[in-house]
């Protein structure tokens, strides 16, 4: 990358953040219009393709994500900013419920917002855009691993878009708990793990505010029956290894009927020793690359090593051994209930796979966790197929990963979060309601 595109980062005092957030507030009542608000989305469409190229190279450099997967990236957040322009036109503000009443919908109010990095764009945008579309402004904190981009974003923003979105560069965490406390702050939105976000919801303030989080899932994925094995196990080693298996919708463990182990490990083992892990900055790119850090790679060699003593290595990708914290995709063996799969979310290219022989009990262990996020079950069974609509969980997959687009919720339930995003749902989460009556 060209050096030009890297800054110097002059980390924000107390003051300046301060003084960022009374700068959103001052300027709440510039997008009460819809108009306002489509031209300010429109700006963000264009500043985002105008800058495109760049952008897509910060994501493959610091989140390191491979090109292809970057411009995926890119591309998702545009589709946010697409779909909020496309909820606000046909969106109904103000609604009548009788010949006296009316039911306006509004602003909840500024907004802070706290992404993750794992995401980096999108993360931002699919907060950003319907936080604009419902009429309010919004301060941006994001992850230092981004913090380029972050800044990048920051310096070429158009003028106009200043005005309604500020990006925060700290690294104090007692200044977040400033920011929230901050009376002008009405809601707060953060994606990311589940003991940061329980950390955030104790925050004491001295006013009321709205929270949406959206945490972390020990995701289970179940195969039932051998349909179409090849393609099922294919798309969930997809789903396993993009961003490197750091996604909140990632797999964390995989139940396989007992009927079918030899064929899926014979399938299994064929595909993961074709694929490779290894540096996103060369011209022949791998399947996928490292994890974020030294710090989280340690993490997953720990995991690693404790769930190998209670089970096996069933296979593990190849990785070119070209930079640093390649973690390869790697299977292991482990129990029913485990100490590992069952009790940390992995995050990353471990997964934890166990056989099963009583579908009830698989399902009955699913329903149970507290981390309700998100599931995927493959199988041909209409009854189990059925029965999973009972499922506590924010998201289910039936014969799919695919689960996620800007128009559908995503969050989760019990320690997986509350509130929703993405959708009309989750543009409905930065409004509030007045209840207008006329006696006539």
């Amino acid at each position: 990358m060209q050096k030009k595109l890297f800054y110097k980062i002059r980390l924000d005092t107390k003051n300046d953040i301060i003084s960022k957030i009374n700068l959103i507030h001052k300027y709440n009542t510039t997008i009460e219009s819809i108009k306002n608000r489509k031209r300010y989305l429109n700006i963000l469409k264009r500043f985002l393709k105008k800058h495109e190229k760049n952008l897509i190279k910060f994501i493959n450099l610091e989140a390191h994500k491979t090109v292809d997967e970057s411009k995926n990236e890119f591309n998702y957040a545009l589709e946010f900013v697409d779909y909020s322009i496309s909820t606000i036109s046909s969106y109904e503000f103000e609604k009548r419920s009788s010949k006296t009443r009316k039911i306006f919908y509004k602003s909840s109010g500024s907004v802070f917002a706290i992404t993750p990095y794992n995401d980096p764009l999108a993360g931002m945008i699919r907060k950003i855009a319907p936080s604009i579309a419902a009429g309010s402004t919004i301060v941006m904190k994001t992850s230092a691993h981004c913090i380029y981009l972050c800044k990048y974003i920051d310096k070429h923003l158009p003028k106009e878009l200043k005005k309604i979105i500020q990006f925060l560069f700290i690294k104090n965490r007692k200044l977040i708990e400033k920011i929230v406390q901050n009376n002008h702050i009405k809601l707060v939105t953060f994606t990311g793990s589940t003991n940061v976000g329980l950390k955030l919801n104790d925050i004491k303030t001295k006013h009321l505010q709205k929270k949406i989080l959206e945490l972390g899932g020990i995701n289970y994925a179940v195969i039932f029956d051998d349909t179409n094995l090849n393609n099922v196990i294919e798309e969930i080693l997809i789903r396993k290894i993009k961003a490197a298996g750091q996604a909140c919708s990632s797999i964390n463990k995989l139940f396989v009927n007992n009927k079918i182990k030899k064929k899926f490990e014979k399938i299994v083992k064929e595909k993961v020793s074709k694929i490779v892990c290894g540096s996103v900055r060369i011209k022949s790119e791998p399947d996928f690359g490292p994890v974020i850090s030294s710090g989280h790679y340690n993490f997953l060699k720990k995991l690693q090593k404790k769930s190998i003593k209670n089970g096996y290595l069933i296979c593990e990708s190849n990785s070119r051994n070209d930079t640093k914290n390649l973690f390869p995709l790697s299977l292991i063996k482990t129990s029913f209930n485990d100490e590992i799969f069952d009790n940390f979310e992995t995050f990353g290219p471990l997964l934890g796979v166990s056989y099963f022989n009583n579908s009830g009990k698989v399902l009955q262990k699913i329903s149970q966790s507290d981390y309700s996020l998100v599931c995927y079950l493959f199988t041909k069974n209409q009854k189990i197929i059925n029965s999973s609509k009972n499922l506590n969980l924010g998201s289910i997959g039936i014969n799919t990963t695919k689960i996620q687009s800007p128009g559908s919720p995503t969050g989760g339930n019990n320690l997986s979060g509350i509130g929703r995003e993405g959708g009309i749902w989750g543009f409905e989460e930065f409004l509030t309601t007045v209840n207008y009556v006329i006696k006539k």
